[in-house]
């Protein structure tokens, strides 16, 4: 069957008024249009809760019924969210009651209290971090009524409403809107930094004590079916106690601080899906019934029968390895990146020189994202909203909003506040100064600065003069994250004695001095996090030494770098020497470092991998886990004289052309790594203590490497910034031994 033209083309109020009129097909496509946006603030307003697909269906019920009477078709959005928020309301009614109709006193025991329950988000913190779930464990010591907000707030986070809309939802004027959002960010907040001292290992024993201990033996099925209930008053008792405590104890303290804000907690659960049932029983009933009446009774038989048969299930989608993962229903739903254009030539081994490599596809400098289907709203790697913006051609005498921005971001940062952010537009960028960021924020309320939505900015350097740094970075508790660095002849990247600085999704490549410089004292409690730092290099001289990533000439502790790449560069890949502080290095890769890939005459960088020390009067305590080292001309991990205490597990060391792991005069802990095909694999002086490692047994040979496809750690991250998952340099002779690059 032919379609209606004039039908096909109505969109927006169009197609409201078209189904308010009482065309079914309109009303289907209006509804299959909405469906996504009514089960996320839904599906994420209760948590994931077994009535999910009831509070929908009544949702569509409700809204369908009522449509006739809508007289604004433009406020269909909000309308429909209003419906929603009631639901959910009557929801919270429901269930309050019913569980004080059906529990008996004497079963009151049976079920976790707030502190066991506490316990059991934790037991699942791995696997809900690494959904980026982290809001999600937070949200469920709210209140109902900060849920329903949440739930709201997410969707406008994610471009999916506006500020305007959700004040309608809730039925309320803007500015008490965003009061309403601010108490439960600070609410949220709470929740974050608590779990953030309940995660320490060890934890606390003050801390564990005043939440009742441990949960008992008890099943996690019910713990989980109780948490809802604890967000009541006296979860929320509880809740100001923990945090009392952890504002008092320095060690509690210390790990919540070293915790992301709300505001920069990386989102990466994706949307949740809809169940493909439902989602194709739209269409299909419009064409079966033309009658409203119809088509009301008839859909809501379909849902409850393709819900019947699908459970649905609570924690509902996970980013990981460039994929976004949504389950819901027992169905999932890939959306996948589009595919990173591979490198020119397959990698050679260290002593061959190379063409510098360039990671896989990234997103067009100033283009809109790509079309989402409409089962799945979408997703940005960048700020969908901020309080200024910055554009290449702005103006700094504009008042920095979406339609007359700023031209730099010096003028950006100057103005913001804390808690505030600032959206960089895609497009090049050619700064004549330095660009400062100066300002600070609090812990709670960060300044950001960040690309915006899925746009590229890219800012070019060879403008300044040498020896100039591009970006210097002396604030605190600031996040940078989504821009690229090219083309600077002195300095791409300077923290200067920053503090709880989060720098994520940075590509700093192509400069001619170190990408990344901290220094400083009180340079502590910083994060680098999914970050690329390449072909790094200085032509005017043999290489330069110029590394990726180098700590030096400060001292602070709390640093961290976690899944970074650092390649391709003259120097080393990261130094740590001269700096007086422990750094954490976590699932990061250093390959190809130190060869010569330019033609440059009398080259004699040499850098190694891992560089974790340098200067013997400093006994530091860096720790590197889940990390490789391959194909870089010197060391694949050493502390090169440094005799400090690094401790060194599940990292992997491959054809680096010295040793694979150097710690002489160190006191270093040497646990599960992996060294083969380097010259030689291991050079360890006599306080080295070293276990169960490749080297400490006997028949390990490189035959038990998975080498195939060596191009594939170059390839192109996905939306949530992970690392790219590959089997390259696995083992199928023992997994425990060494790390496997699929994070």
């Amino acid at each position: 069957m032919r379609k209606d033209p004039s039908r096909a083309e109505l969109t927006g109020p169009g197609l409201v008024e078209a189904a308010r009129s009482g065309d079914p097909g309109a009303r289907a496509a209006l509804f299959g249009e909405y469906l996504p946006l009514v089960y996320n603030v839904v599906g994420r307003g209760l948590q994931g809760h077994a009535d999910v697909d009831d509070v929908v269906q009544e949702t569509m019920l409700r809204a369908m019924r009522a449509l006739p009477l809508l007289r604004e078709p433009e406020r269909f959005r909000s309308w429909l969210v209003s419906i929603a928020i009631r639901q959910m309301q009557e929801q919270g009614r429901r269930s309050r009651a019913a569980l004080a109709r059906h529990r008996p006193v004497t079963d009151a025991d049976g079920i976790p209290d707030d502190a066991r329950a506490f316990a059991d988000v934790a037991l699942d913190r791995r696997a809900l971090a690494e959904a980026g779930g982290d809001l999600l464990e937070a949200g469920r010591w709210l209140s109902d009524e900060e849920r329903r907000t949440m739930a709201l707030w997410w969707q406008e986070t994610a471009g999916q409403l506006t500020r305007a809309e959700v004040a309608e939802a809730l039925d309320l004027s803007a500015p008490h809107t965003a009061v309403r959002i601010q108490r439960m960010k600070a609410r949220l907040s709470v929740a974050v930094g608590v779990l953030a001292a309940w995660r320490a290992d060890p934890r606390c024993a003050g801390l564990d004590a005043l939440a009742g201990g441990h949960r008992t033996d008890r099943s996690r099925t019910a713990a989980r079916a109780a948490t809802a209930a604890t967000a009541t008053t006296a979860g929320g008792r509880l809740l100001t106690r923990l945090d009392r405590h952890v504002k008092d104890c320095p060690r509690c303290g210390a790990a919540a601080a070293a915790w992301n804000s709300v505001d920069d907690l990386p989102i990466r659960i994706g949307a949740l899906a809809v169940p493909a049932a439902l989602a194709a029983a739209v269409p299909g009933l419009a064409a079966q019934h033309g009658a409203a009446g119809g088509l009301v009774s008839s859909l809501l038989s379909s849902f409850r029968h393709a819900l019947g048969r699908i459970p649905v299930k609570a924690a509902a989608a996970a980013g990981g390895a460039g994929v976004t993962l949504a389950v819901v229903a027992g169905v999932t739903i890939h959306h996948l990146p589009p595919g990173p254009s591979a490198p020119d030539t397959a990698r050679s081994p260290a002593a061959t020189n190379g063409t510098p490599r360039r990671p896989g596809a990234a997103p067009s400098a100033r283009t809109a994202p790509s079309p989402t289907p409409k089962t799945s709203p979408a997703t940005y790697s960048g700020v969908a909203t901020a309080d200024y913006y910055v554009a290449p051609d702005g103006d700094d005498t504009a008042p920095g909003t979406l339609a007359r921005p700023f031209a730099t971001v010096t003028r950006a940062v100057s103005r913001a506040r804390p808690g505030q952010t600032v959206a960089v537009r895609g497009g090049t960028y050619h700064p004549g100064t330095t660009i400062s960021l100066a300002a600070s924020g609090t812990r709670g309320h960060r300044i950001t600065v960040s690309n915006y939505r899925a746009e590229r900015p890219v800012f070019d350097g060879s403008r300044l003069p040498s020896g100039t740094g591009l970006f210097v970075l002396s604030g605190g508790h600031v996040t940078v994250r989504g821009l690229e660095l090219d083309g600077t002849a002195g300095r791409p990247f300077v923290c200067d004695s920053c503090h709880d600085d989060v720098l994520a999704r940075l590509v700093v490549h192509g400069n001619a001095s170190t990408g990344l410089l901290l220094q400083g004292a009180g340079t502590q409690d910083n994060l680098v996090q999914d970050s690329d730092f390449y072909d790094n290099h200085e032509s005017g001289s043999n290489g330069g030494h110029v590394d990726g990533v180098r700590f030096t000439a400060g001292s602070g502790t709390g640093n961290r770098v976690l899944g970074c790449r650092t390649y391709d560069n003259s120097g080393d890949g990261l130094d740590l020497s001269g700096f007086d502080g422990s750094v954490t290095i976590d699932r990061t890769w250093a390959f190809g470092n130190g060869v010569d890939r330019w033609g440059l005459a009398d080259f004699s960088a040499g850098g190694s991998g891992f560089k974790l020390g340098g200067d013997a009067g400093l006994k530091v305590a860096p720790v590197v886990s889940d990390s490789a080292a391959w194909d870089n001309a010197g060391f694949g991990f050493t502390e090169t004289g440094a005799a400090g205490t690094p401790r060194l597990t599940n990292d992997t060391a491959y054809r680096n052309g010295a040793a694979g792991f150097a710690f002489v005069t160190s006191a270093a802990v040497l646990q599960r790594d992996l060294a083969l095909g380097n010259h030689p694999d291991d050079w360890l002086g006599t306080r080295t203590r070293h276990t169960a490692n490749s080297w400490d047994r006997q028949g390990w040979t490189t035959a038990a490497l998975n080498l195939t496809d060596p191009t594939s750690p170059t390839a192109g991250r996905g939306p949530d910034g992970r690392l790219p998952s590959t089997p390259f340099l696995s083992n199928t002779r023992d997994p425990s031994i060494g790390t496997t690059l699929t994070p």
